[in-house]
């Protein structure tokens, strides 16, 4: 099959959007797919993909991007346009973010009401919402939802009908992120981060900190009596995070790293992933955690909560805002009987939803909805 992968950015160290569809075009390329990718970005280097580029000029504005993609497609001719959820011409769209109103929904849960008016009225927010809308607006397209939850919000905040919108929940790939690969890893990870060998690591690996709450996790990390510590990978603007762990007293407990390209060290130091988001449609780096044997303390506003069991592979918060939970969540962790059959139950739970299956359902959906 001839196939579009539309999206802002295709760089696999950009985050986890990027790095699912670069992975997505190499297993296409794979099973033998000629590929095509639709983006404003591409990284410096070559991506050592078979691949065809066609590159959008970049814009500020979300709008004049998806608009200049859909120009670009007009001169085109694809057995399936599979766009990630930044335009609003394709067969197939998949908002990776999942609902911007939902979005919207959540992250003023988390906004000073002093704020709330201003943050409605940012034209970014605006034009996102149009996009949406036009995403939606047509009858043919199929809207990929990546969790039961982000499907509930499509319907019930934008009036799809139920019969538009698929469910195919995100997979990881359990040969790239095992227990066995971070065994070998464990002991020269957590010397660099000088980690002492009775304490308990806990990771939080996030682009936006105050989506994933990172505010949380340092206060309910305040809290622990037990001897631990905790890392915080790939965050962009980090200083007001950095003032709070001052002020917290916890500088030399804590540690701000930049991203990395392959973060499964961090996985082999931890022991524990957490992960008390405020919206994550399926989180991809709880499923690398789950699938590298990690326990994982996440929210029920992420879509991956809808796979766990409380108390099975982890802990699931009611509310991201209950920093004293999540700190009986972390001190409950800190001991390594309880975690360890968490881990376990955790890599069982990682190895039924893998990308291999994510990728069979996906081709199933452009069989159905290709040209004959």
């Amino acid at each position: 099959m001839k196939i579009a992968l539309v999206l802002e950015c295709f760089d696999p160290q950009r985050g986890g959007l990027e790095q699912w569809t670069w992975q997505f075009a190499r297993r296409l390329t794979e099973l033998g797919h000629e590929v095509h990718v639709v983006a404003c970005d591409f990284p410096a280097s070559d991506s050592g993909l078979p691949l065809v580029l066609h590159r959008v000029e970049k814009s500020q504005s979300p709008l004049q991007r998806a608009a200049a993609m859909e120009e670009t497609l007009r001169g085109l001719s694809f057995d399936i346009v599979h766009d990630m959820g930044c335009g609003w011409q394709a067969d197939v769209f998949h908002p990776h973010g999942g609902s911007t109103r939902a979005l919207h929904e959540h992250n003023l849960m988390r906004i000073p009401r002093w704020r709330q008016i201003r943050f409605w009225r940012e034209k970014r927010y605006r034009e996102l919402d149009e996009i949406e809308r036009r995403q939606q607006a047509g009858s043919k397209a199929v809207i990929v939802a990546v969790s039961g939850m982000v499907q509930e919000h499509f319907h019930t905040l934008h009036g799809v009908p139920r019969e538009r919108i698929r469910l195919i929940p995100n997979g990881v790939d359990t040969e790239h992120f095992s227990p066995e690969n971070c065994r070998g890893l464990r002991e020269s990870a957590r010397t660099q981060l000088g980690c002492r060998e009775n304490e308990t690591l806990f990771l939080l690996v996030a682009h936006n900190l105050l989506l994933k709450n990172a505010e949380a996790t340092l206060r309910a990390f305040a809290r622990l009596t037990a001897a631990a510590r905790l890392v915080i990978v790939g965050g962009k603007r980090p200083k007001p995070f950095l003032r709070l762990a001052r002020k917290l007293g916890l500088s030399g407990r804590v540690a701000f790293l930049d991203s990395v390209a392959d973060v499964r060290p961090f996985y082999a130091a931890a022991d524990v992933y957490v992960h008390p988001t405020w919206y994550d449609p399926c989180s991809l780096v709880a499923l690398e955690a789950l699938a590298s044997g990690l326990p994982v303390i996440t929210t029920r506003f992420n879509g991956v909560s809808e796979m766990m069991t409380d108390g099975r592979e982890g802990y699931l918060l009611d509310h991201p805002a209950d920093v004293e939970a999540l700190a009986e969540k972390m001190e409950a962790l800190a001991r390594p009987e309880l975690r360890s059959p968490m881990g376990s139950a955790a890599r069982k739970l990682a190895t039924a939803h893998t990308f291999e299956r994510q990728t069979e359902q996906f081709l199933a959906l452009y069989q159905e909805m290709a040209p004959s």
